[in-house]
């Protein structure tokens, strides 16, 4: 981290996003080592709960249905390198095809490269397991933390545009960040060029160091596979790390709420790029919901550890104390064999 001597400007980005930058019973994931012994783990989680706190209900787009975002299991697997994870849905994944999704006749394939289209993965990874070590606040959008004893030091962020993904999640950590040091100094004159160059280096060396956007993907029906090198894990995944992992819709033609990006609107969510978010109602391009809560996260399924419930945890921010959602992570070494998952009573 910085010296807070030499940047005392950063102190609200570890706050507000990363102290540096920085998923009714459910079935307990279960932990498996195939007789591969490059898996190094596979976490299964149960089928139809592909609704966020329950209340879920996916856009009215063609481009989604239930069960396209409904997460089966998440495996890891060493490979010359670093690792593949992947992650198994329960259908098969909408393919990218030649088609224009713009009145520019952009085609679909030269915004979504890598086959897929429809969604986003994050992954959080506690790579030294200290309690009060790492990073509890999540990539913007989110609308949710970590609790404390699974805070992260490491997150994949997998994205149909991850190059621009990267460097969109770098603009609105940087603005966000020096509308906080404006507001700091009394908001009455613009930031020192230098303190706003420095803001900016801080952020862009946080989210290389700490982020990393996928680019090499394989899709296989209702499976992706992403590759993560060891040089940014530290070598390959390991069954001790703790994991929080959720899938998101993505929306690869988003373009951005100003208000909110630039801190007009004070109430306003700090906005994630290519992300669908929730709202009140049913909707073409939102995911619609009966439930008025302003902090409710777009996450539409997540793996939860043994005894959790999704539903529960995925509804329990406080409006009114203005308390998000805190999710606990999954530690694959401390779960029972595959098939000998329990049920969360």
């Amino acid at each position: 981290m910085t010296d807070a001597r030499r940047a005392p400007s950063l102190r609200p980005l570890h706050a507000a996003l990363l102290a540096a930058v920085a998923l009714l019973a459910v079935a307990a994931p279960a932990a498996a080592r195939a007789a591969d012994d490059r898996v190094i783990f596979r976490l299964t989680d149960p089928l139809g709960d592909d609704h966020g706190d329950g209340s879920l209900r996916y856009p009215r787009s063609n481009d989604l249905k239930r069960g396209d975002l409904d997460i089966a299991s998440f495996s890891a697997r060493e490979e010359k390198g670093g690792t593949f994870f992947e992650v198994t849905f329960a259908r098969r994944i909408r393919r990218t095809e030649p088609r224009a999704i713009d009145e520019g006749a952009t085609l679909l394939t030269d915004v979504a490269r890598l086959g897929f289209y429809t969604f986003n993965v994050d992954v959080y990874v506690d790579t030294d397991r200290k309690p009060g070590s790492g990073n509890v606040q999540l990539l913007p959008g989110r609308l949710a933390e970590l609790q404390p004893e699974y805070a992260w030091e490491k997150c994949i962020a997998l994205t149909p545009r991850p190059w621009d993904a990267g460097d969109e999640t770098k603009r609105i950590l940087t603005r966000r960040q020096r509308m906080e040091e404006l507001k700091a100094r009394g908001g009455k004159e613009k930031l020192p060029r230098e303190t706003a160059q420095e803001i900016s280096a801080e952020v862009n060396r946080l989210v290389d160091e700490k982020v990393f956007f996928p680019t090499v993907v394989q899709v296989n029906g209702p499976t992706v596979r992403f590759f993560v090198p060891a040089s940014f894990l530290g070598g390959p995944a390991r069954p001790e790390w703790a994991y929080v992992v959720f899938v998101t819709g993505a929306d690869i033609l988003q373009k951005l709420d100003l208000a909110s990006l630039l801190g007009i609107d004070k109430k306003a969510a700090l906005p994630g790029p290519y992300l669908i978010p929730v709202a009140y109602g049913s909707w073409e391009n939102k995911f619609g919901t009966d439930t008025i809560d302003e902090l409710l996260p777009p996450i539409v399924d997540l793996v939860v550890p043994p005894g959790a419930s999704q539903e529960k945890l995925l509804g329990s921010s406080d409006p009114e104390t203005d308390t998000p959602v805190r999710l606990p992570g999954v530690v694959p070494a401390d779960l029972p064999p595959a098939g000998a998952a329990g049920k969360a009573r």
